[in-house]
């Protein structure tokens, strides 16, 4: 009995042995046909699935690796800043470490910027209290046209008045709100207005010794200035001028302008065109402040005509008759050319109507009053244009003549060496002429804003004959 019980065990052993065998013959082939060798097709193995196959080590399995993205590096952790501690916020400059180089250099320390220390400006001592003259209105104002000053021939005890406005040079002033009167400045020597000039015409040679008187005053400093008087380029003084200082009240309304007179020795003056010029010799650049010397009004006292002299004259002039001769560079507000290369000879040109130099003046002083009609003769040319240029004339600004230039066109032919410059006449009427200061006025009325081509009008020379003042 125990052994039919042993067989019935090992019987029943030996079908659990086989069902575990058969799923174990299913289970491989399950896995088989789930994931096939590579390169094999695909198939059922229904003989290996009868019989009982050779058990063989699990194999080892296929290890999949998935990618992962390489961790970001942890940032470094920002310092913080304690309250009432100071922030440093540095720049970081990318340098070039070489290759293979394990030191890492220092952080580069900043240096700090200091700012330089102000160097003090020497400031020059400032003079005396002085009084600030009123600022003159935009750029100084230009110098007035030279005026001729026109006495009859010589006579005993000629005197030839000025004004402050007849003096050239200095910085004129004319409306007499500083130092009570108009006046011209000479300031100093390296200034822009360190002189200025009288200019006039003597009708006869002078016999003896004349005497000019000018009225001045110096500046509010206590030393005063050196001037120099020169008549015809010629010294007639040098040394401190003789004027007194001003005393710096107020505008100087109540200034002590003093005449003083100067000798001119016989000689020195002389026929025709005359200049007296003052100038201020005190070292200085100064506009509109110490140093400087005021010129107010001037006379002149001429002796007479010397012995044996008559004024001169032409052939249809009458000795009564007095001659005031001009030349180019006598023109003002023209465009002034001397140096004769063109158009044969120096000339002043009148543009167009609307150009820069539209109108040329001449400007005189007559003693005494005209007596009777004057005579104006103008030496011109027109230009190379057909048509003339229409012209005006004025004196003391009444219209004596509005029309066609009367002066004959250049021909065109060369720079002019041989045009035909000529000189046309114009009658003034009585009481055109004022005794003291006239001017005489030529304007081109053609339309243009031309320069350096037509239309233009050319004016040389000039004449005036007028009546000897009484």
């Amino acid at each position: 009995m125990r052994c039919r019980h042993l067989t019935l065990g090992v019987s029943i052993d030996a079908r659990r042995l086989r069902a575990v065998v058969v799923a174990l013959i299913l289970t491989a082939g399950v896995l088989a046909v789930a994931a096939p060798h590579e390169g094999s097709p695909l198939r059922s193995e229904p003989a290996r699935a009868q019989s009982l196959p050779t058990v063989s080590p699990t194999p080892t399995p296929r290890v999949i690796v998935i990618n992962r993205p390489t961790p970001l590096p942890t940032p470094l952790p920002t310092p913080t800043v304690a309250a009432g501690q100071a922030t440093v916020v540095e720049t970081e400059v990318a340098t070039s470490t070489p290759v293979g180089s394990a030191t890492t250099p220092p952080p580069a320390t900043a240096t700090p910027y200091v700012l330089p220390t102000p160097v003090p400006t020497a400031t020059a001592t400032p003079p005396p209290p002085t009084m600030v003259l009123p600022t003159a209105t935009g750029a100084p104002q230009p110098e007035e046209p030279i005026p001729t000053i026109s006495p009859g021939p010589g006579e005993p005890g000629e005197l030839i008045t000025f004004t402050a406005e007849d003096w050239t040079g200095g910085y004129y002033r004319g409306d007499s709100q500083a130092y009570g009167r108009p006046w011209v400045a000479l300031y100093g020597a390296s200034s822009n207005y360190p002189q200025a000039q009288l200019t006039f015409r003597l009708a006869a040679d002078v016999a003896g010794d004349s005497v000019f008187t000018v009225t001045g005053l110096d500046d509010e400093w206590a030393a005063s200035n050196e001037i120099r008087l020169e008549v015809n380029g010629a010294t007639v003084f040098v040394g401190p001028g003789p004027f007194p200082n001003w005393d710096g009240v107020g505008n100087g309304a109540n200034a002590a302008w003093t005449s003083v007179s100067f000798t001119i020795p016989s000689g020195m003056l002389r026929t025709g065109p005359n200049t007296i010029e003052i100038a201020n010799r005190t070292p200085g650049s100064n506009y509109n402040a110490p140093p400087y010397v005021l010129l107010a009004d001037a006379t002149l006292q001429v002796p007479g005509a010397s012995s044996g002299q008559t004024p001169p004259a032409t052939e249809n002039r009458p000795a009564q008759r007095a001659l005031i001769e001009f030349t180019a560079e006598d023109w003002r507000g023209g465009y002034y050319r001397g140096d004769g290369q063109a158009y044969g000879r120096p000339w002043v040109a009148l543009y167009g109507a609307q150009s820069a130099y539209a109108s040329a003046a001449l400007t005189f002083r007559i003693r005494g009053e005209p007596g009777g009609p004057a005579t104006l003769r103008l030496t011109g040319l027109d230009d190379e244009l057909l048509d003339p240029n229409q012209i005006l004339v004025t004196v003391n600004d009444q219209r004596i003549y509005t029309g066609a230039s009367p002066f004959p066109n250049w021909d065109g032919v060369g720079n002019g060496a041989n045009a035909a410059w000529a000189e046309v006449s114009i009658e003034l009427p009585a009481g055109v002429l004022l005794p003291g200061r006239n001017e005489i006025v030529v304007s081109n009325l053609t339309p243009a804003a031309n320069f350096n081509a037509p239309p233009y009008v050319l004016l040389a020379g000039a004449v005036l004959e007028i009546q000897a003042g009484a």
